[in-house]
């Protein structure tokens, strides 16, 4: 079993501590769901020619926007 360490304060909205947000386990299996529900479901490319550079932050996201193309899954 391999087990991943996660620090407390990796995700701000669910802080950190005795004060916690106590639904912040449902809150990532939600999200699992959610995410695998999207993606079985749908195809998703990146649209030819657009580049993708990602942005130095705190939060993962693109320079230029990330342009997708989005078709459902035969």
């Amino acid at each position: 079993m391999v087990v991943n360490h996660v620090p407390a304060y990796k995700f701000a909205a669910f802080m950190a501590g005795p004060r916690t947000c106590l639904g912040r386990k449902i809150a990532f299996v939600q999200m699992k769901v959610v995410a695998s529900c999207v993606l079985r479901r749908f195809k998703i490319e990146v649209v030819d020619g657009h580049p993708v550079v990602p942005e130095p932050s705190i939060l993962m996201f693109m320079k230029y926007g990330l342009k997708v193309r989005v078709s459902n899954r035969a």
